[in-house]
């Protein structure tokens, strides 16, 4: 019996390249001073070393009140369950809905505007299982569909080119992040098989010409520790601009990579470590237990108590033990990270505060949310996020990042 594939976003570990990094500071070059961080050029690598703990105040925030929300009214389209979502240049919003399995696209002013790739196997039709989507350009995206293993791009809302990623699935365990020069996808491995003894199972990131199925990896990188290492953060990549992008959870550090895997960036800053407490514990155990119920809908409630003691059993274990710092992290439109607080228990999203930074590596701050507010992308000045309200009814919140007073 094959052990089963695992994803770190599911794993019951919670996971920059090691070597590399902590070689470049031996290599010389310019220093100066920016603020409170030390820039270096050491070897051709921009590297952003905050001095101590930043507590700048971000330069934006969200207004107070959403620019509009869709899904809640009764002329609204009806969402079952939003999986995905960007925005696209001209403020339009492209949502997919695995309940319906639907590509959704709203105009800017949050009005209902087509069902973009509607539920189906043919020409511009998607499955349940859209796993993301890439802007290309300001007005173009590319919806990639694992459960078809195919690539779509639409292009001012219509189908202009379909591709097949099979080969890419079948082959390895990549899985496409972003869209690089070319037609290429910037590709990094997407699941691992459990039970491995090194200390760390390193995952890579390649590039991948889904027209020749050439996968050309560039770079290494520690994904997932292993079950006897007590480092609790796994690592992220994930593409801005082109590039790719670099995050151990649990360590305050963003690593920027050029398409060939050459490390084009590093930012680092300071953050105490962070450790499993009683109150958490207090906080984990009614997620787990709703999180339980729903993926089991035809349990009984002993059964939901019974499964749901066996998971607060394995926190318990881990009192006193170090959490890691950030959840799934993403780019915007404009080339800033954002880095979601995890919270143990919590969804793999991550809560508020996001910390910010740059493109250019400073840290910007930290940025609170609204409320129940979860954030699916950034760009040109809004924010697109879900609100689910008390009945569990899903719906579209866009929201306007204002500057700083």
């Amino acid at each position: 019996m094959t052990n089963p594939i695992a994803s770190p976003n599911h794993s019951p570990h919670r996971s920059i390249l090691a070597v590399p990094t902590l070689a470049l500071f031996a290599c010389g070059g310019d220093t100066t001073q920016i603020a409170d961080a030390v820039v270096t050029d050491s070897a051709g690598v921009r590297i952003v070393q905050h001095t101590g703990a930043p507590d700048a105040e971000p330069p934006f925030s969200f207004a107070p009140e959403p620019l509009y929300r869709h899904g809640n009214d009764p002329d609204d389209y009806t969402f079952a369950r939003i999986w995905r979502g960007i925005l696209l240049g001209d403020g339009s919003a492209v949502i997919f809905d695995g309940g319906t399995s639907e590509v959704v696209r709203l105009n800017p002013d949050g009005t209902f505007h087509s069902v973009l790739a509607p539920a189906g196997e043919g020409p511009g039709e998607v499955s349940r299982l859209v796993t993301s989507m890439f802007r290309v350009g300001q007005d173009s995206i590319a919806v990639l569909d694992l459960g078809q293993t195919r690539s779509s791009l639409f292009v001012n809302g219509s189908l202009a080119h379909t591709t097949s990623i099979l080969d890419l699935r079948r082959a390895t365990s990549l899985w496409p992040e972003g869209v690089g020069d070319a037609g290429r996808f910037l590709v990094a491995t997407s699941s691992f098989l459990p039970g491995f003894e090194e200390e760390w199972l390193f995952g890579h990131m390649a590039r991948y010409d889904p027209e020749t199925g050439a996968v050309d990896t560039v770079a290494s990188y520690q994904y997932v520790p292993g079950e006897s290492n007590p480092v609790p953060g796994t690592g992220r990549v994930f593409v801005s601009g082109g590039q790719f992008v670099y995050v151990r959870t649990d360590i305050p550090e963003v690593v920027w990579h050029l398409a060939d895997g050459t490390v084009r960036q590093i930012a680092r800053w300071q953050l105490e470590p962070r450790y499993l407490t009683e109150e958490d514990l207090e906080a984990i155990e009614p997620i787990l237990r709703d999180r339980i119920r729903f993926a089991n809908p035809g349990a009984s409630e002993e059964e939901v108590e019974s499964n749901t003691r066996r998971s607060m059993a394995r926190y318990e274990a881990d009192l006193s033990n170090p959490v890691e710092h950030f959840k799934s992290p993403f780019a915007d439109a404009e080339g800033r990270v954002w880095l979601p607080t995890s919270m143990p228990g919590v969804p793999g999203e991550g809560i508020s505060p996001y910390t910010v930074i740059s493109r250019d590596g400073e840290w910007l701050g930290m940025v609170d949310a609204p409320p129940g507010l979860r954030i699916l992308d950034v760009g040109w000045g809004r924010v697109l996020g879900i609100m689910t309200d008390e009945m569990g009814v899903e719906s579209v919140a866009v929201y306007e990042l204002v500057e700083a007073n």
